[in-house]
């Protein structure tokens, strides 16, 4: 029961961030018609957001071995509510990435710190808990897309529906804050993984190859081993797929389905939906199927999804595809990062760091790419891609979870 408080705590920082995630995605037809631009255009600001994150994530990796992760965490949500309603007031296209810029940094540094905490909430825990944690982002995006819709209901200026719900989330974030508890990974005495092998932070600092030695170096960055790459890539392919129907999904239901603004912010919640449902119940089908069952078969559903959804091209298919295709990647990323926290060859905050660069440059860097794709051909084919991404996930699931 100790440990139920900072468990609850550090679902509802991951809320924070899905939230702002989701009330951003949901308004990209609203931000695409009142700036009047392309969705070449859009794909370039995102970008900038990519960037903001690749930057401030390894940064936040290398903070996370100096100081808690819980502080850092308690940073991040103050700092993402913010951030969350920028992208939605810029007046110009300039601005717009700039926003989006400032956006992304705020992202990174409470994803890197919420996911690391959450690892070490999982560790005191003896016991999965990252899908649940994982479900409070979903759950943050879900209610985010449903903010919007509510608003467009309503009649409400989206910028001020989009402030009011990030105040919201600042207010969540100052009170969870203080019961996060100090569960942050002991970064100097020698901790044991379930098998009781050292963990191999401590191992490397007294072979004069740890963080602390690096720091002392003047090293900057912690270069990621061959396991915590393997991961990375992985959880890029994922990020990827799953920022593509983040960011395009509401898109293709309004322009290629003719849904309209409501039906597809509705689209988008009902994929949040389906993550939060499947990491609700995603650590019980872990101690039940086993983590890599549970990675292919999550991964294999998402493919098929996805590939139903484009080649029928209608919106009473398209909806329902979008709420598998939330299931099928729901656990693949929490999977992934409790398999980063457990490498042996690097120690967990640098590990996650780098895992999260990786993964989260596919979030916010892969959806511009399919825009790209979308332009040059169509917005279903660019969507098409999410299949192949995710079977390659269920490919590599063995060696990912070994």
């Amino acid at each position: 029961m100790a440990l139920q408080r900072p468990r609850f705590a550090t679902a509802a920082m991951f809320f924070v961030s899905g939230a702002a995630i989701g009330t951003w995605a949901a308004n990209v037809p609203f931000v695409r018609d009142r700036l009047d631009i392309s969705t070449t255009t859009i794909g370039l600001c995102l970008l900038a957001m990519a960037a903001g994150s690749v930057l401030a994530m390894p940064l936040t990796g290398r903070e996370l071995q100096r100081r808690p992760s819980a502080q850092l965490t308690r940073l991040g949500a103050l700092i993402v509510p913010l951030g969350g309603v920028l992208p939605l007031l810029a007046p110009s296209v300039a601005t717009l990435a700039l926003a989006l810029f400032a956006l992304g940094i705020v992202i990174g540094v409470l994803d890197v710190s919420m996911n690391a905490h959450g690892v070490a909430v999982e560790r005191a825990s003896s016991r999965p808990v990252m899908s649940s944690l994982h479900a409070g982002w979903s759950l943050g995006g879900l209610a985010g897309a449903g903010g919007v819709a509510l608003g467009h209901a309503v009649g409400a200026d989206p910028r001020a529906a989009a402030a009011v719900a990030m105040a919201l989330m600042l207010v969540l974030g100052l009170v969870a804050g203080p019961h996060l508890g100090d569960v942050s990974a002991d970064r100097h005495g020698v901790e044991e993984d379930d098998d009781g092998h050292e963990r191999a932070a401590d191992a490397d600092q007294r072979r004069g190859r740890g963080v602390g030695a690096g720091e002392r170096r003047g090293a900057r960055f912690v270069r990621p081993s061959r396991t915590a790459t393997l991961i990375g890539a992985l959880v890029f392919a994922l990020f990827m797929a799953e920022g593509a129907m983040t960011d395009w999904s509401a898109l293709y239901l309004d322009r290629d389905l003719a849904t309209g603004a409501s039906l597809a912010a509705i689209g988008y919640g009902v994929f949040s939906g389906g993550m939060a449902l499947g990491r609700i119940f995603g650590d019980r089908l872990n101690r039940i199927l086993g983590a890599e069952r549970l990675l292919r078969g999550g991964a294999l559903l998402a493919a098929a999804a996805a590939l139903a959804m484009v080649i029928v091209g209608e919106p009473l298919v398209a909806i329902p595809c979008l709420l598998l295709f939330g299931l099928g990647v729901a656990n693949g990323v929490p999977l992934l990062f409790s398999a980063a926290g457990r490498v042996r060859d690097m120690a967990p905050g640098p590990a996650i760091a780098a895992v999260s660069t990786m993964g989260y440059f596919g979030l916010l860097a892969g959806p511009p790419l399919l825009g790209f794709v979308a332009d040059a051909t169509s917005l279903a084919l660019a969507l098409a891609i999410t299949a192949l991404l995710t079977a390659t996930v269920a490919a590599f699931a063995r060696r990912a979870e070994s």
